[in-house]
């Protein structure tokens, strides 16, 4: 059990500082071994506890509800581009540290390079990580309001909220923003938990774990940028004794070097992410936020998305995306939340006026870890990124531990309120009444109840916002595909549908960036290679033939010819060639005998060799190059080139002829199929 150690001195007021007994010398250490053992103890014992017991239903009920929306969803968007990103590149540092749309996350990418390389597309093994982070995150919360308060059955509010909070399940849900967000998580936990181990005991190695704590959130969020001042702002208020600035002079003086190490992780972190910023494109992340999408963000995001979500709604997702529901709640809805929220406030003001303290830190942390980054990230657009829960989802977690500062003393408190009132008339600290505290008991228990039953229904709702049973069948199909690939032609990319990737992402939403990871011979997609036969993947993931469309640059032999008339082998027509990975060149050719052919299309040159198809066949090059004519250069003589086409190709079901034959006005000799 703690002890309170009263310090006085001549000039000073009486200290008291809650601090845990010493069994072994400074300069040792138990090993191992005996930590083991002393941990196994410790779980045993509290494993017979009924508030552990609860509190354990409660985890198992929330882990009930995460999976649920897991088993709804499916990888989207940024997932396809994070296991295209891997496949495409080596374990190197370039890669680890290289930021993807502004976030910088060393970690996560390992993650993602790990999974690409042993289970590609495998939603379980990400989204089964992702879930036992999350579980360790709320055993870490319980651990810690434990450390602070003591036993108690209070501590289950807090837990439920945390554990069941709507704000938590869309950032689960969607596997690029978990990886971010709830290592995160868990990294806030675990280093509020060892400063606090830390700050009462003085133990060198509570001080190292609060570091690697600090680091291992860095690995994975940007946010971490700010854990070491939430750390310092925590402690001063709550854990050293004292007005904030006598807390904080107390922290510096008690602690120098701990908290100089904490500033120098930001100071070092914050150059890092700069320089990688600057290496960066620019085009992504990070910039100087427009006025009006920054107000509209904030709005929807402090007005309406977390008052709202922190108290368990939305209760209804009126936006859907295809990485699911977005917030925006109804008036009332916004003016209920608001009235719910100054109760609270209100009421924990009159039962203990320190309260302030938790409720200045939950609106500090909103500011400037929530608010104040995703303007700088997301306030060149529209303002509708405010809407998206997934930026305050570490603020619920935040939240659940304020509302439990504002209501509960931690051990600091109760020792300091002990020795300042030594002495004094019992009634000036008398305990509330037996009814009081029983009537306040059950308030808690009833308000906790209907928090929980409105956070189970927003997560039931969200999970029906999700459509991962039409991701999942896109992949499956892609999948069956790639168990029986052709041994010839050529794999051209197309874009995947727009479900899966937003089009807005560019080459990499096409199937040769986001399919490799899943082929016996990735290279084969990611490189389409020349071939007789073409083929595409459809809008439901099955390979098929590829046909090129009637926006393919298309030229036929005239009306009296048979073949497409060439000057010495050589021929040349205007052709509008946008270029980039999706285009190819396309031959419909008679030849009874293998054939040169040279490809050249804005002055760039492909070299072919034709096979011999005395009866008639096709030939397809990947052409990327842009410009605005298409020349050829064959051997004279023996090879008659039937149709010709540049451009991208679209899945051909019925497998007919590749290149469209039909066109609204025929070729005239000297333009489409004339020679130049």
């Amino acid at each position: 059990m703690p002890s309170t150690t009263p310090t006085t001195g001549p000039d000073r007021e009486p200290e008291a500082r809650v601090r845990r007994a010493v069994e072994d010398p400074e300069d040792e250490g138990p090993g191992i071994g005996a930590l083991a053992a002393d941990s196994l103890r410790a779980l045993r014992r509290v494993s017979r506890d009924p508030v552990f017991r609860a509190a354990t239903v409660v985890l198992l009920v929330a882990l009930a509800a995460k999976v649920y929306v897991l088993n709804a969803s499916y990888f989207v968007e940024d997932d396809f581009l994070f296991f295209g990103a891997a496949y495409a590149a080596d374990l190197t540092p370039d890669y680890l540290f290289s930021l993807h749309k502004g976030h910088f996350m060393p970690g996560a990418m390992f993650l993602v390079y790990l999974q690409t390389a042993f289970w590609p597309y495998d939603w379980w093994v990400s989204a089964g990580l992702m879930l036992v982070l999350q579980a360790l995150a709320l055993l870490a919360f319980l651990r810690l309001t434990w450390e602070l308060f003591g036993r108690r059955w209070a501590l289950l509010v807090p837990f439920t909220v945390y554990a069941l909070a709507p704000l938590t399940i869309p950032v689960l849900g969607w596997w690029a923003a978990a990886l971010n967000a709830v290592p995160f998580q868990l990294a806030i936990l675990l280093a509020l938990l060892w400063t606090v181990r830390y700050v009462r005991t003085g133990d060198p190695r509570y001080g190292w774990w609060t570091t690697a704590a600090v680091v291992f959130g860095m690995f994975f969020s940007v946010k971490a940028l700010f854990l070491p001042s939430l750390l310092f702002v925590f402690a001063v208020a709550f854990l050293y004794p004292g007005t904030l600035f006598a807390g904080a002079a107390r922290a510096v003086r008690a602690h120098r070097a701990f908290w100089t190490a904490m500033a120098a992780m930001t100071l070092g972190y914050l150059v890092l992410y700069v320089v990688s910023q600057n290496g960066g494109s620019g085009t992504e992340g990070a910039g100087v936020p427009e006025a009006d999408a920054a107000v509209e963000l904030v709005r929807r995001m402090l007005g309406q998305v977390f008052p709202v979500g922190a108290l368990g709604g939305p209760y209804e997702w009126a936006l859907i995306t295809p990485a699911g529901g977005l917030v925006e709640p109804r008036g009332f809805v916004v003016l209920g939340a608001g009235a719910v929220w100054a109760a609270i406030v209100l009421s924990s003001l009159w039962l203990r006026g320190s309260a302030w303290r938790a409720w200045a830190l939950l609106l500090g942390y909103l500011v400037f870890v929530d608010a104040i980054p995703t303007v700088i990230a997301r306030g060149r657009g529209h303002g509708l990124a405010g809407a998206d829960p997934r930026y305050v989802a570490d603020a619920a977690l935040v939240f659940a531990l304020c509302l439990a500062l504002a209501f509960l003393v931690v051990r600091e408190q109760r020792a300091r309120e002990s020795v300042s009132t030594a002495g004094a008339a019992p009634a000036t600290r008398a305990a509330p009444g037996r009814r009081a505290r029983r009537d306040r008991a059950v308030a808690a228990g009833v308000l906790t109840a209907v928090y929980a039953a409105g956070a189970l229904y927003s997560t039931h709702t969200y999970a029906g916002t999700l459509n991962g049973d039409r991701l999942r069948e896109y992949m499956d199909n892609v999948r069956a595909s790639m168990a029986d690939l052709p041994e010839e032609g050529g794999f051209y990319p197309r874009p995947v549908p727009e479900d899966v990737v937003l089009d807005w992402n560019g080459d990499r939403r096409l199937t040769s960036y986001v399919l490799p990871p899943l082929a016996p011979d990735g290279a084969r997609f990611a490189y389409p290679e020349q071939g007789p036969r073409a083929y595409v993947f459809d809008d439901g993931g099955t390979l098929v033939p590829g046909e090129h469309t009637l926006f393919s640059s298309t030229f036929l032999p005239g009306p009296q010819d048979e073949c497409l008339g060439t000057l010495e082998g050589a021929v040349s027509w205007p052709a509008l060639a946008a270029g980039g990975p999706e285009q190819v060149a396309t031959l419909a050719y008679t030849s009874d005998a293998d054939t040169q052919l040279v490809v050249s299309v804005g002055g760039g040159w492909i070299e072919a060799v034709l096979p011999a198809a005395p009866d008639g066949g096709f030939w397809h090059l990947p052409v990327p190059q842009q410009g605005d004519r298409l020349s050829l250069l064959t051997e004279e003589g023996g090879l008659c080139m039937t149709a010709v086409a540049l451009g991208r190709l679209a899945p051909d079901a019925e497998g007919g002829h590749p290149i469209p034959l039909s066109q609204e006005e025929p070729p005239r000799e000297g333009e489409a199929g004339g020679r130049e």
